[in-house]
């Protein structure tokens, strides 16, 4: 990682943002989530930012109903402008859902989560693993993707200084240990299924109940 990645406004369109990291991640992460998606169903996604995830997702699994979520209503407007751009029928309007708060959502096949881990409290990490313990049937995934610390794992030179960073920005922010996610997971019933290595030092972790 080279350091907090910044928002970009489309000229003259406030409400649309742009992620430059999602380009770059969104095809590899894409490879990953077929084999872990499941053929049909409700995918919720927690903290989705721009919407540029969603949009793209939501296009590769049109058999999936992708429902996009954030905390920030800004964040929501962005999502919304990109599905109106877009028109794609199986991705729901943007929902503002608080991860470490609880979750009022009837159902979900699988929960995907990109990049919050590490720009969010823990508090966030540990509402989106004790409302997904809640929702998702069994055997269900959870997909969380980002960089991460592994205790038996020397931390990269890259991801070190952008830890060094986000801890500055944010005191409460910063790299998680997969080692504590994994014991917070299991307090509510799920288990760590995989660890998947991808580009640019981050991991794909995969829970289930």
């Amino acid at each position: 990682m080279s350091g907090p990645q910044p928002f970009v406004f489309e000229a003259g369109v406030e409400v649309k943002r742009y992620a430059p990291a999602t380009e770059r991640n969104r095809d590899v992460i894409a490879e990953t989530l077929v084999n872990v998606l499941p053929a049909e169903g409700v995918v919720l996604e927690i903290a989705s930012g721009t919407g540029e995830h969603a949009v793209h997702f939501a296009q590769l699994f049109p058999a999936i109903t992708w429902q996009p979520s954030d905390p920030d209503p800004i964040a929501i407007a962005s999502i919304n402008a990109w599905r109106a751009d877009y028109a794609v029928p199986n991705l729901q309007p943007g929902m503002l859902l608080d991860a470490s708060a609880d979750w009022t959502i009837a159902h979900a096949d699988a929960i995907v989560c990109i990049n919050m881990a590490h720009i969010s409290p823990w508090a966030a990490t540990v509402g989106l693993l004790r409302n997904a313990a809640r929702l998702l049937p069994q055997s269900a995934p959870l997909f969380i993707y980002g960089p991460f610390r592994q205790r038996d794992v020397p931390l990269a030179e890259g991801n070190a200084s952008f830890d060094a960073a986000l801890r500055q920005q944010n005191a409460e922010w910063g790299l998680r240990y997969v080692e504590d996610i994994t014991e917070e997971a299991r307090d509510v019933g799920l288990a760590l299924d995989q660890i998947i290595p991808m580009p640019s030092n981050n991991l794909s972790l995969i829970f289930c109940r």
